[in-house]
């Protein structure tokens, strides 16, 4: 029936309308010198092609989903960091599952845990629904980062409102932190930066200030060479929650296992 409905070719179609009909053993066509059309039985035969090849789609859907499902996971997270170390946990339980990190808002990670398309969530709250399981799985702490000869360079800690006012170089993709500054330092000009690599390099020859964390520090690409300054404000302190549907913590328990704090 498939090939029925998808050959292109005349002489083809004729052999296939042909073959289709002695298996059937059934006239399927009403033919004339110049037309072809459907009869009676070819109609009922058309209509229950269609159901056929309608439940193939679905069957190469269902085994393709099932097949992705196994193979590919998708991480969501809040906040950058955190999508710098699940992965790594999962990679040490599934090393043949390939895994997509994305930077997403808190609302659409829970829309995506719902729907399936993340599997893993990471949020700045712990979750209380009870069709979730939730796991800590990262702290974070932000710094003011200067150079040594920096003026605040000596001090022990500084607040969001010593801060407020300077001009600052910033990672574009720090998710939920945006917010945090835009709220903490309305009065501050922030220099945005695309690319790690390009941030880096800037931090390091450049004498402007930057924010760094203790989960950036460990970055293969952080600038070196910086006085780091804790922020004392407790909005500058994040607590990240992992977080799965319950009906699939089963396959991911091995995951969660690798998580310490």
């Amino acid at each position: 029936y498939t090939t029925l409905f998808r050959s292109t070719s005349q002489p083809a179609l004729s052999r296939t309308m042909k073959m289709l009909e002695e298996e059937l053993e059934v006239p399927l066509f009403t033919r004339t010198k110049n037309t072809i059309t459907l009869n009676e039985y070819g109609r009922v035969a058309e209509k229950h092609a269609r159901r056929v090849c309608e439940e193939a789609e679905r069957l190469k859907s269902s085994v393709q989903d099932l097949y992705k499902k196994l193979h590919s996971m998708t991480i969501a997270s809040v906040a950058p960091a955190p999508l710098w170390i699940l992965p790594q946990a999962v990679k040490a339980v599934f090393p043949q599952i390939s895994v997509s990190a994305e930077l997403k808002e808190s609302s659409e990670i829970s829309a995506g845990l719902e729907d399936g398309s993340v599997q893993i969530g990471v949020v700045a709250e712990e979750v209380s629904d009870k069709k979730f399981f939730c796991k800590k799985c990262a702290e974070e702490r932000l710094n003011f980062s200067v150079p040594k000869g920096h003026p605040m360079a000596r001090r022990e800690s500084v607040s969001f409102k010593d801060i407020d006012g300077l001009t600052m170089l910033l990672m574009s993709d720090i998710g939920f932190w945006h917010e945090i500054h835009r709220q903490k330092m309305p009065h501050s000009r922030f220099l945005l930066q695309n690319e790690r690599k390009d941030f880096s390099t800037l931090v390091n020859e450049s004498s402007l200030p930057s924010f760094s964390s203790n989960l950036t520090m460990n970055h293969p690409e952080f600038p070196s060479d910086r006085v780091h300054i804790p922020i004392s404000d407790k909005e500058a302190h994040a607590d990240f929650y992992a977080v799965c549907k319950k009906t699939e913590y089963t396959r991911l328990r091995p995951i969660f296992e690798q998580i310490e704090i």
